[in-house]
């Protein structure tokens, strides 16, 4: 049975990471229509009563026109047709199977999210961002978003959840361009990919969504 961990997150509470700033209510945005780049993972959980941890960097691209974002890692590749509601799994670049998508994506942090203050990472001169919880906008979704002030893009994220079988998760989301660079990389086998079963998409959130995907 093949196992796939699908996405990440930063490496901690975001307050405990950059220094406050005084200062308005920063209103709410919209990300870019069209950015990629890469993201660096640290996940926990404890399953059965036994704990784990794992970290995974993966390149990510996200298309509001097109419905879709796309995962690469090392050997294998998924993407997120929110249009058709399919996630496809590409292992190898030749094996592929499918699976229902039963979640959202995402292109604004709207007027009713909770606004938790900004932050200067790097010194005095360094990037400004704006820190959001996503449970005020995201069902179900316990954790919080900073996305930078000037062009709201995403920068860190952080995740949790309790019960019998709690994570974490924590993602920091690095050289993000505006743009997609070779669109192929959303592109999927032909003829369609079938129905699997048999693998086991295991996702940090199991039927729970994420602000950009099935993560």
């Amino acid at each position: 049975m093949l196992t796939f961990v699908a996405v990440a997150l930063l490496l901690c509470a975001s307050s405990t990471i950059g220094a406050p700033m005084d200062g308005p209510n920063a209103s709410a945005c919209c990300f870019p229509k069209q950015w990629e780049g890469t993201i660096g993972q640290v996940r926990g959980t404890v399953s059965g009563g036994e704990p784990a941890a794992k970290e995974e960097t993966l390149g990510i691209s996200y298309d509001y026109n097109m419905m879709k974002i796309a995962l690469v890692g090392d050997g294998f590749k998924v993407v997120q047709d929110f249009s058709k509601k399919m996630q496809y799994l590409i292992v190898g670049g030749t094996k592929c199977t499918t699976s229902k998508l039963d979640v959202a994506l995402y292109n604004c942090i709207p007027s009713n999210a909770t606004f938790l203050g900004s932050f200067r990472y790097g010194g005095p001169q360094g990037l400004k961002v704006n820190d959001f919880t996503m449970d005020s906008f995201v069902p179900g979704l316990f954790g919080r978003i900073s996305v930078s002030d000037d062009s709201c893009l995403p920068v860190l994220q952080t995740q949790a959840k309790g019960g019998d079988d709690p994570y974490f998760l924590a993602m920091g989301f690095a050289n993000l361009v505006t743009m997609i660079k070779d669109p192929s990389v959303f592109d999927v086998p032909s003829p369609p990919c079938p129905m699997a079963p048999d693998i086991a998409m295991e996702m940090p959130n199991p039927g729970m969504p994420s602000l950009f995907g099935f993560h």
